[in-house]
Protein backbone atom coordinates (compact mmCIF):
# COMPACT_ATOMS: atom_id res chain seq x y z
CA UNK A 1 0.00 0.00 0.00
CA UNK A 2 1.20 3.29 -0.85
CA UNK A 3 -0.34 7.10 -0.57
CA UNK A 4 -0.70 9.14 -3.79
CA UNK A 5 -2.07 12.90 -3.56
CA UNK A 6 -4.96 12.97 -5.31
CA UNK A 7 -3.97 15.31 -7.91
CA UNK A 8 -1.28 12.92 -9.16
CA UNK A 9 -3.59 9.80 -9.44
CA UNK A 10 -3.86 8.23 -13.07
CA UNK A 11 -6.43 6.01 -14.07
CA UNK A 12 -5.79 2.47 -14.17
CA UNK A 13 -4.60 2.76 -10.15
CA UNK A 14 -5.94 0.54 -7.88
CA UNK A 15 -7.91 1.44 -4.39
CA UNK A 16 -6.23 -0.13 -1.71
CA UNK A 17 -9.47 0.68 0.55
CA UNK A 18 -13.10 1.60 0.52
CA UNK A 19 -13.70 5.33 -0.10
CA UNK A 20 -16.15 7.37 1.94
CA UNK A 21 -17.80 10.68 0.97
CA UNK A 22 -17.65 13.06 4.39
CA UNK A 23 -21.10 11.95 4.95
CA UNK A 24 -19.51 8.60 5.85
CA UNK A 25 -21.47 7.03 2.63
CA UNK A 26 -19.41 4.55 0.65
CA UNK A 27 -18.41 5.79 -2.98
CA UNK A 28 -15.73 3.41 -3.79
CA UNK A 29 -14.50 -0.09 -2.32
CA UNK A 30 -11.32 -1.40 -2.48
CA UNK A 31 -9.72 -2.98 -5.44
CA UNK A 32 -11.49 -0.23 -7.78
CA UNK A 33 -9.79 0.03 -10.67
CA UNK A 34 -9.85 4.08 -11.41
CA UNK A 35 -11.24 5.77 -14.03
CA UNK A 36 -11.19 9.62 -15.19
CA UNK A 37 -14.52 9.87 -13.76
CA UNK A 38 -13.43 8.56 -10.74
CA UNK A 39 -10.76 10.64 -9.81
CA UNK A 40 -12.71 13.47 -10.75
CA UNK A 41 -15.13 12.68 -7.99
CA UNK A 42 -12.29 11.88 -5.76
CA UNK A 43 -10.93 15.52 -6.39
CA UNK A 44 -14.52 17.22 -6.02
CA UNK A 45 -14.86 15.47 -2.54
CA UNK A 46 -10.73 17.38 -2.02
CA UNK A 47 -9.68 14.19 -0.11
CA UNK A 48 -5.51 15.27 0.22
CA UNK A 49 -4.13 11.45 -0.41
CA UNK A 50 -5.50 8.44 -1.06
CA UNK A 51 -4.47 5.05 -0.40
CA UNK A 52 -3.45 2.72 -3.64
CA UNK A 53 -2.87 -0.69 -3.87
CA UNK A 54 0.60 -2.32 -5.01
CA UNK A 55 0.38 -5.44 -7.62
CA UNK A 56 0.97 -8.50 -5.01
CA UNK A 57 -1.95 -6.70 -3.11
CA UNK A 58 -4.67 -6.83 -5.34
CA UNK A 59 -7.63 -8.90 -5.11
CA UNK A 60 -5.92 -10.22 -1.54
CA UNK A 61 -8.93 -12.28 0.31
CA UNK A 62 -10.54 -9.29 2.55
CA UNK A 63 -9.64 -10.96 5.63
CA UNK A 64 -5.38 -10.70 5.32
CA UNK A 65 -5.80 -7.38 3.52
CA UNK A 66 -8.08 -6.06 6.24
CA UNK A 67 -5.39 -7.44 8.85
CA UNK A 68 -2.28 -5.74 6.89
CA UNK A 69 -4.25 -2.16 7.06
CA UNK A 70 -2.86 0.24 9.22
CA UNK A 71 -5.96 1.59 10.08
CA UNK A 72 -7.44 -2.07 11.12
CA UNK A 73 -4.33 -2.46 12.96
CA UNK A 74 -4.71 0.88 15.04
CA UNK A 75 -8.25 -0.26 15.89
CA UNK A 76 -6.72 -3.61 16.98
CA UNK A 77 -4.14 -2.13 19.20
CA UNK A 78 -6.72 0.08 20.65
CA UNK A 79 -8.81 -3.01 21.02
CA UNK A 80 -6.45 -5.34 22.47
CA UNK A 81 -5.42 -2.43 25.28
CA UNK A 82 -9.30 -1.55 25.85
CA UNK A 83 -10.11 -5.21 26.40
CA UNK A 84 -7.42 -5.88 28.43
CA UNK A 85 -8.44 -2.46 30.86
CA UNK A 86 -12.14 -4.18 30.34
CA UNK A 87 -11.24 -6.93 31.94
CA UNK A 88 -9.22 -5.73 35.26
CA UNK A 89 -12.48 -3.46 35.74
CA UNK A 90 -15.01 -6.27 35.35
CA UNK A 91 -12.54 -8.40 38.24
CA UNK A 92 -13.38 -5.55 40.57
CA UNK A 93 -16.89 -6.89 41.13
CA UNK A 94 -15.64 -9.52 43.20
CA UNK A 95 -14.21 -7.27 45.61
CA UNK A 96 -16.17 -4.66 47.77
CA UNK A 97 -15.20 -1.48 45.32
CA UNK A 98 -17.34 0.01 43.49
CA UNK A 99 -17.16 -0.17 39.58
CA UNK A 100 -15.43 2.58 37.63
CA UNK A 101 -18.86 3.08 34.86
CA UNK A 102 -17.25 6.65 34.03
CA UNK A 103 -14.02 4.72 32.59
CA UNK A 104 -16.60 1.90 31.14
CA UNK A 105 -17.75 4.82 28.96
CA UNK A 106 -14.46 6.19 28.15
CA UNK A 107 -13.27 2.52 27.01
CA UNK A 108 -16.66 2.46 24.60
CA UNK A 109 -15.59 6.11 23.35
CA UNK A 110 -11.27 5.24 22.53
CA UNK A 111 -12.86 2.39 20.29
CA UNK A 112 -15.59 5.05 18.80
CA UNK A 113 -12.91 7.01 18.07
CA UNK A 114 -10.85 4.23 15.69
CA UNK A 115 -13.66 4.16 13.71
CA UNK A 116 -15.34 5.91 10.89
CA UNK A 117 -19.06 4.48 12.34
CA UNK A 118 -20.63 1.71 13.72
CA UNK A 119 -21.26 0.31 10.39
CA UNK A 120 -17.01 -0.05 10.07
CA UNK A 121 -17.00 -0.96 13.73
CA UNK A 122 -19.38 -3.75 13.32
CA UNK A 123 -17.32 -5.41 10.21
CA UNK A 124 -14.06 -5.11 12.40
CA UNK A 125 -15.25 -6.85 15.38
CA UNK A 126 -16.64 -9.16 12.90
CA UNK A 127 -13.42 -9.72 11.09
CA UNK A 128 -11.49 -10.11 14.80
CA UNK A 129 -10.51 -13.78 15.85
CA UNK A 130 -11.10 -13.81 20.07
CA UNK A 131 -8.74 -15.48 22.25
CA UNK A 132 -10.15 -18.46 23.78
CA UNK A 133 -9.27 -17.59 26.88
CA UNK A 134 -10.79 -14.30 27.19
CA UNK A 135 -13.55 -15.19 24.93
CA UNK A 136 -16.31 -14.15 27.59
CA UNK A 137 -15.00 -10.84 28.32
CA UNK A 138 -14.07 -10.44 24.47
CA UNK A 139 -18.12 -11.27 24.30
CA UNK A 140 -19.19 -8.76 27.17
CA UNK A 141 -16.85 -5.50 26.02
CA UNK A 142 -18.43 -6.48 21.96
CA UNK A 143 -21.82 -6.13 23.22
CA UNK A 144 -21.69 -2.98 25.48
CA UNK A 145 -20.15 -1.48 22.39
CA UNK A 146 -23.17 -3.37 20.19
CA UNK A 147 -25.79 -2.31 22.39
CA UNK A 148 -24.27 1.48 21.79
CA UNK A 149 -24.39 1.52 18.00
CA UNK A 150 -27.76 -0.06 17.93
CA UNK A 151 -29.09 2.18 20.59
CA UNK A 152 -27.67 5.26 17.94
CA UNK A 153 -29.46 3.67 15.01
CA UNK A 154 -32.52 3.92 16.57
CA UNK A 155 -32.44 7.33 18.11
CA UNK A 156 -31.37 6.81 21.98
CA UNK A 157 -30.41 10.09 23.48
CA UNK A 158 -26.49 10.81 25.35
CA UNK A 159 -28.23 9.57 28.50
CA UNK A 160 -29.86 6.50 27.63
CA UNK A 161 -26.99 5.32 25.49
CA UNK A 162 -24.74 5.42 28.00
CA UNK A 163 -27.23 3.80 30.37
CA UNK A 164 -27.69 1.08 27.54
CA UNK A 165 -23.41 0.75 26.94
CA UNK A 166 -22.87 -0.19 30.83
CA UNK A 167 -25.71 -2.26 31.08
CA UNK A 168 -24.19 -3.93 27.81
CA UNK A 169 -20.92 -4.29 29.26
CA UNK A 170 -22.16 -5.92 32.44
CA UNK A 171 -25.56 -7.98 31.32
CA UNK A 172 -23.17 -11.23 30.74
CA UNK A 173 -20.79 -11.17 33.66
CA UNK A 174 -22.18 -14.19 35.46
CA UNK A 175 -20.83 -16.32 32.88
CA UNK A 176 -17.29 -15.18 33.88
CA UNK A 177 -18.70 -17.25 37.20
CA UNK A 178 -19.94 -20.65 35.07
CA UNK A 179 -16.68 -23.29 34.78
CA UNK A 180 -14.88 -23.43 31.71
CA UNK A 181 -16.01 -27.07 31.06
CA UNK A 182 -19.47 -26.28 30.55
CA UNK A 183 -18.98 -23.08 28.92
CA UNK A 184 -16.79 -24.67 26.17
CA UNK A 185 -18.33 -27.86 25.58
CA UNK A 186 -17.60 -28.80 22.21
CA UNK A 187 -21.63 -31.35 21.86
CA UNK A 188 -25.08 -29.55 22.63
CA UNK A 189 -25.80 -29.00 25.93
CA UNK A 190 -27.96 -31.73 28.15
CA UNK A 191 -30.89 -30.26 29.44
CA UNK A 192 -29.42 -30.42 32.92
CA UNK A 193 -26.53 -28.44 31.50
CA UNK A 194 -29.00 -26.01 29.82
CA UNK A 195 -30.12 -25.34 33.01
CA UNK A 196 -26.85 -24.35 35.02
CA UNK A 197 -25.64 -22.14 31.75
CA UNK A 198 -29.23 -20.61 32.53
CA UNK A 199 -28.19 -19.70 35.91
CA UNK A 200 -25.83 -17.02 34.45
CA UNK A 201 -28.47 -14.35 35.15
CA UNK A 202 -28.45 -15.06 39.07
CA UNK A 203 -24.44 -15.42 39.06
CA UNK A 204 -24.61 -11.77 37.51
CA UNK A 205 -27.20 -10.91 39.60
CA UNK A 206 -24.71 -11.62 42.62
CA UNK A 207 -22.06 -9.41 41.44
CA UNK A 208 -24.79 -6.60 40.53
CA UNK A 209 -26.54 -6.26 43.65
CA UNK A 210 -26.27 -3.37 46.35
CA UNK A 211 -24.03 -1.57 44.36
CA UNK A 212 -25.19 1.82 42.72
CA UNK A 213 -25.38 1.01 38.64
CA UNK A 214 -27.46 3.76 36.04
CA UNK A 215 -30.73 2.83 35.67
CA UNK A 216 -31.64 -0.17 33.58
CA UNK A 217 -28.26 -2.60 34.35
CA UNK A 218 -30.06 -4.94 37.05
CA UNK A 219 -32.82 -5.23 34.90
CA UNK A 220 -31.36 -6.11 31.54
CA UNK A 221 -28.91 -8.40 33.33
CA UNK A 222 -32.31 -10.51 34.37
CA UNK A 223 -34.31 -9.79 31.24
CA UNK A 224 -31.66 -10.07 28.26
CA UNK A 225 -33.03 -13.72 27.93
CA UNK A 226 -36.89 -13.05 27.79
CA UNK A 227 -38.77 -12.46 24.50
CA UNK A 228 -41.77 -10.97 23.37
CA UNK A 229 -43.93 -14.15 22.95
CA UNK A 230 -43.21 -14.97 26.32
CA UNK A 231 -40.66 -17.98 24.98
CA UNK A 232 -37.29 -16.65 26.94
CA UNK A 233 -36.53 -17.07 30.56
CA UNK A 234 -36.20 -17.12 33.35
CA UNK A 235 -39.62 -15.73 34.09
CA UNK A 236 -41.34 -16.59 30.56
CA UNK A 237 -42.34 -12.64 30.83
CA UNK A 238 -44.23 -11.39 27.44
CA UNK A 239 -42.81 -7.56 25.59
CA UNK A 240 -45.12 -5.42 27.87
CA UNK A 241 -43.11 -6.17 31.16
CA UNK A 242 -39.58 -6.77 29.22
CA UNK A 243 -36.99 -3.76 29.97
CA UNK A 244 -37.00 -2.46 26.51
CA UNK A 245 -33.06 -1.97 26.93
CA UNK A 246 -33.10 -5.86 27.08
CA UNK A 247 -34.73 -6.13 24.42
CA UNK A 248 -31.72 -4.62 22.60
CA UNK A 249 -29.46 -6.42 24.62
CA UNK A 250 -30.96 -9.68 23.61
CA UNK A 251 -30.35 -8.50 19.94
CA UNK A 252 -26.87 -7.41 20.89
CA UNK A 253 -26.34 -11.00 22.82
CA UNK A 254 -27.44 -13.10 20.09
CA UNK A 255 -25.88 -11.28 17.26
CA UNK A 256 -22.11 -11.33 18.61
CA UNK A 257 -22.64 -14.73 19.78
CA UNK A 258 -23.65 -16.13 16.50
CA UNK A 259 -21.09 -13.76 14.38
CA UNK A 260 -18.23 -15.25 16.09
CA UNK A 261 -17.03 -18.72 16.82
CA UNK A 262 -17.64 -20.97 19.57
CA UNK A 263 -15.95 -24.73 20.73
CA UNK A 264 -18.85 -26.43 18.96
CA UNK A 265 -19.73 -24.35 15.45
CA UNK A 266 -18.02 -21.56 13.25
CA UNK A 267 -19.06 -18.22 12.99
CA UNK A 268 -21.56 -17.48 11.00
CA UNK A 269 -21.96 -14.56 8.45
CA UNK A 270 -23.72 -12.14 9.31
CA UNK A 271 -26.80 -12.87 7.07
CA UNK A 272 -26.82 -16.40 8.35
CA UNK A 273 -27.33 -14.56 11.50
CA UNK A 274 -29.93 -12.66 10.31
CA UNK A 275 -31.61 -15.63 9.09
CA UNK A 276 -31.65 -17.33 12.16
CA UNK A 277 -33.77 -14.28 13.40
CA UNK A 278 -35.83 -14.09 10.59
CA UNK A 279 -36.79 -17.66 11.37
CA UNK A 280 -37.58 -17.15 15.02
CA UNK A 281 -40.14 -14.62 14.03
CA UNK A 282 -37.97 -11.08 14.25
CA UNK A 283 -40.24 -8.84 16.16
CA UNK A 284 -42.28 -11.80 17.40
CA UNK A 285 -39.43 -12.17 19.44
CA UNK A 286 -36.75 -9.19 19.68
CA UNK A 287 -39.65 -6.22 19.29
CA UNK A 288 -39.85 -3.34 17.41
CA UNK A 289 -36.40 -2.69 16.76
CA UNK A 290 -34.83 -5.24 15.27
CA UNK A 291 -35.80 -5.10 12.13
CA UNK A 292 -34.35 -1.72 11.49
CA UNK A 293 -31.38 -2.93 13.49
CA UNK A 294 -30.86 -6.03 10.88
CA UNK A 295 -31.65 -3.84 7.98
CA UNK A 296 -28.83 -1.63 8.75
CA UNK A 297 -26.68 -4.38 9.30
CA UNK A 298 -27.24 -6.10 5.36
CA UNK A 299 -27.30 -3.11 3.37
CA UNK A 300 -23.76 -2.22 5.42
CA UNK A 301 -22.77 -5.39 2.73
CA UNK A 302 -24.16 -3.94 -0.27
CA UNK A 303 -21.93 -4.37 -3.43
CA UNK A 304 -19.57 -6.83 -0.73
CA UNK A 305 -17.83 -10.08 -2.79
CA UNK A 306 -19.34 -13.25 -0.69
CA UNK A 307 -19.43 -16.60 -1.46
CA UNK A 308 -22.39 -18.76 -1.83
CA UNK A 309 -23.84 -22.14 -1.00
CA UNK A 310 -21.87 -24.44 -4.25
CA UNK A 311 -18.68 -22.28 -3.24
CA UNK A 312 -20.06 -19.99 -5.91
CA UNK A 313 -18.16 -16.46 -5.93
CA UNK A 314 -20.11 -12.90 -6.55
CA UNK A 315 -20.96 -9.44 -5.37
CA UNK A 316 -24.40 -8.43 -3.46
CA UNK A 317 -26.21 -6.08 -5.82
CA UNK A 318 -29.53 -5.88 -3.58
CA UNK A 319 -31.00 -6.45 -0.48
CA UNK A 320 -34.44 -7.19 -0.27
CA UNK A 321 -36.53 -6.32 3.05
CA UNK A 322 -38.80 -9.10 2.82
CA UNK A 323 -35.46 -11.05 3.52
CA UNK A 324 -32.83 -9.79 4.22
CA UNK A 325 -30.71 -12.89 4.69
CA UNK A 326 -31.22 -13.77 1.27
CA UNK A 327 -29.83 -10.58 -1.59
CA UNK A 328 -29.83 -10.91 -4.94
CA UNK A 329 -25.84 -11.73 -5.76
CA UNK A 330 -24.18 -11.00 -8.87
CA UNK A 331 -22.30 -14.13 -10.28
CA UNK A 332 -20.39 -14.86 -13.57
CA UNK A 333 -22.57 -12.18 -15.15
CA UNK A 334 -25.68 -13.59 -13.64
CA UNK A 335 -27.86 -12.34 -11.15
CA UNK A 336 -28.96 -14.87 -8.41
CA UNK A 337 -32.13 -13.86 -6.11
CA UNK A 338 -31.26 -16.18 -3.04
CA UNK A 339 -35.35 -15.60 -2.11
CA UNK A 340 -35.81 -18.10 -5.37
CA UNK A 341 -32.61 -20.34 -4.47
CA UNK A 342 -34.05 -23.12 -1.85
CA UNK A 343 -31.05 -23.97 -0.02
CA UNK A 344 -28.69 -21.46 -1.32
CA UNK A 345 -27.69 -18.98 1.52
CA UNK A 346 -24.22 -16.47 2.08
CA UNK A 347 -21.78 -19.58 3.33
CA UNK A 348 -18.70 -17.10 3.70
CA UNK A 349 -17.56 -13.15 3.26
CA UNK A 350 -14.87 -12.41 0.91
Amino acid sequence: MYNLSTQSLKPGMILYEDIYNPSNELIFKANTHLTQENIQTLCEYNFDQIALAEPNEVDMPRYEHLHQHPHFQKFNAMYTLSLSTFNKLIRILDTSIDLNTSKLLTLRDDMMQTVVNGEQLIDYLYNMMPDENEITYNHCFNCGLLCYIFGKWIGLEAEDLDNLTIAGFLFDVGKTKISDELLWKPDKLTPEEFIQMQHHIHLGYDLLKGRNFPPHTVSVMIMHHERCDGSGYPARIKEDRIDPFALIAAIADTYEAMTHPRSHRAALTPFQAIRVFEEQGFEVKYGKNIRPIMTRIANMYLQRRVCVTGNMEGRIIEIHEDALSRPTVFISNVEYDLRTRQGAEIIRML
